[in-house]
């Protein structure tokens, strides 16, 4: 077995923990059911999740155990440094009323690892640790910009450009205008690319030592429109994009590149 094949039983114990997330809990019969494995097999994997204390079992319905929040908060913290620009992330929601987002590329994919939460705020579709497509969201496209031409050719390679919506970028032509036009102006715009009558602007934050993010303010098109949505909340973005350039290399010590 090479390196490139995953183990099954590591495979197979992951996607028992997924689906338990997703529904919210399971028992053994509805994970049987759901991914078609024998009864005897999904108890084993549960039993022993449960005694390495993964899974939590409430009258024969399992569900993950906080356990998840350990490995989840380090890697929030001590791989995405949210703690360390949440309260830029939290000032700009005060100022614009709407949700406020800090984007990170993990595996090829945006994820949702910071947030701040304005007095308006929606979020119809992510919450921390969401999982988005790069060239469907601000955050996103930013980071496609700031990241080299080679890893971006990987990326698109592994995960394609499908479309979400009617105004999503399918094509590698579109995302190369849309590079050059955010590299330019510097700030990325996303207009009912991921979802329909949902705007976001995003501007990135770019390290020297290859951590690449993103700030995005995001919000309905009725109240993102016009010189606001086009020039008010790009400086903003722009804004506290720097605040958090200069916080990090202030905490970490880290160079930033011009």
């Amino acid at each position: 077995m090479t390196a490139d094949v995953p183990l099954t039983t590591v495979a197979r114990a992951f996607e028992i923990l997924e689906y338990i997330r997703e529904e919210g809990g399971a028992s053994v019969s509805e994970l049987t059911d759901a991914l078609d494995v024998p009864k005897s097999t999904v108890h084993d994997y549960v039993t022993t999740l449960t005694r390495l204390g993964y899974l939590t079992n409430d009258g024969g319905k399992y569900d993950l155990s906080l356990a998840f929040l350990t490995h989840g908060t380090y890697a929030k913290n001590d791989v995405a440094y949210a703690d360390r620009v949440e309260p830029a992330l939290e000032e700009l929601a005060d100022e614009t009323g709407e949700i406020v987002w800090y984007i990170v590329e993990e595996g090829g994919r945006g994820v949702y690892a910071g947030r701040g939460i304005g007095r308006d705020a929606l979020q119809p579709y992510a919450s921390i640790g969401t999982r988005s497509a790069l060239h469907t969201i601000a955050g996103g496209k930013a980071i496609l910009t700031a990241l080299p031409d080679d890893r971006v050719d990987e990326i698109v390679a592994e995960h394609g450009l499908e479309r979400h919506t009617e105004r999503t970028i399918t094509t590698r032509e579109e995302l190369e205008e849309a590079r050059e036009r955010i590299a330019e102006r510097g700030y990325a715009l996303n207009d009912g690319e991921n979802i329909d009558g949902w705007r976001a602007v995003a501007s990135p934050v770019v390290l020297e030592n290859g951590l690449y993010g993103a700030i995005a303010v995001a919000g309905p098109r009725n109240r993102l429109r016009g010189e606001y949505f086009e020039e008010t909340l790009p400086e903003l973005a722009a804004g506290t994009a720097n605040e958090v350039q200069l916080r990090l290399r202030s905490e970490l010590g880290t160079t930033f590149s011009e």
